[in-house]
């Protein structure tokens, strides 16, 4: 038994191990002259083909059954889930799990009981966790309703004060619980997405920069050039993904925490690094505009630039741009108070999970 399951492991886990762990970088925190005095959070077609393994597996023992690929690939083992590593419980619903001494607030749909789900990690900045920053786009439930197992981890504590931080030590361990849950669930390798705010989205760009071979696709929001953050972004000194993935970016026009200035030269930077034309508009009023630039083979990035603002008076109103559009959590809420103030003319959540299901890996 020990040796088919290795077997099987090796072979669900070959096509992931191809990424670089990500170098360190530190992760201090600007003054509050930067944060506008509020604690820094600077780092914030669908594809239903089977998952696939690089050899076949041997015949399941368990009752299961051999699904035959319907594109041509391996056969995968239709058997239920086997745990493995940190995941310890394989049945459906909410879990609370514990990966290299991180918490992971995970929903497996009952259909990703079965291989070819897809997997997206959600990431929260300074001050959350990993279930505030589902409040904010409510990825477990969009998850639920389109197939993909939906991983809320949260970060180590944030020096004193409420809730998490994340730095590029953890990197690392970001990576292999998505591989250990990919392997688990027989997930479909090109559909593995990541998506992160602030803090967050500062580990997106890492990500984007480092695991293009992982990921298929990604949408960082609230964070940019982290020159002055303490952070090594992508495409910055030289970094750029080895693959070209599409690229979903929210941008604060009056961002008072990391900044507008930080987000527009990444923008520019992945947008001459990506070979990428345009823009073309795609929907816009008076406070927002979505954007998208092209390039052959069905590349793209866009961007959400909007004028939306945290509530005044709150908890986070001197965050003012640094803030989540459509979110449905409590605006003066003691933590992690970042909605933009209603109504908005889009919800971020709602078009991170239209650019995945559009976006899977070639």
């Amino acid at each position: 038994m020990l040796k088919r399951m290795g077997r099987r492991l090796l072979s669900l886990l070959a096509p992931l191990f191809l990424f670089a762990v990500a170098a360190c970088s530190s992760d201090a925190s600007p003054s509050d002259a930067l944060t506008g005095g509020v604690p820094y959070d600077g780092g914030g077609a669908h594809d239903a083909s089977d998952a696939r393994s690089s050899t076949p597996p041997p015949p399941p023992s368990d009752g299961g059954t051999v699904l035959p690929p319907a594109d041509g690939g391996t056969t995968v083992d239709a058997g239920p889930p086997t745990p493995q590593g940190c995941v310890t419980d394989v049945s459906a619903g909410d879990h609370v799990y514990t990966c290299n001494g991180l918490k992971v607030d995970a929903r497996i749909p009952a259909a990703c009981e079965a291989p070819g789900c897809g997997l997206i990690l959600e990431l929260h900045g300074d001050t959350g966790t990993g279930l505030l920053m589902d409040g904010h786009v409510t990825l477990r439930d969009r998850g639920q309703a389109n197939g993909f197992v939906v991983l809320a981890p949260t970060g180590p504590p944030f020096g004193g004060q409420p809730g998490s931080t994340w730095s590029s030590s953890n990197d690392a361990s970001l990576v292999a619980m998505v591989q250990t849950f990919a392997s688990v669930f027989r997930v479909n390798a090109k559909k593995i997405h990541v998506a992160g705010f602030s803090r967050g989205g500062f580990v997106t760009w890492r990500l984007i920069c480092d695991h293009s071979d992982l990921f298929a696709s990604a949408s960082p929001g609230g964070a940019g050039d982290g020159t002055n953050f303490g952070e090594e972004t992508c495409f910055t000194a030289g970094r750029a993904p080895t693959r070209k993935m599409p690229i979903l970016l929210l941008m604060g026009r009056t961002d008072a925490s990391v900044g507008y200035a930080s987000m527009t030269t990444i923008r520019d930077a992945a947008i001459q690094a990506y070979g990428v034309t345009g823009p073309t508009t795609l929907a816009q009023d008076a406070s927002y505009r979505h954007d998208q630039w092209t390039a052959a083979g069905g590349l793209v990035f866009e961007t959400l630039d909007h004028a939306y603002e945290t509530v005044s008076p709150g908890p986070w109103d001197t965050a003012k741009g640094h803030c989540i559009p459509g979110s449905p959590s409590d605006p003066q809420a003691p933590q992690y108070a970042i909605p933009c103030k209603l109504p908005n003319a889009f919800v971020w959540g709602e078009e991170i999970m239209k650019f995945f299901l559009a976006h899977p890996m070639p």
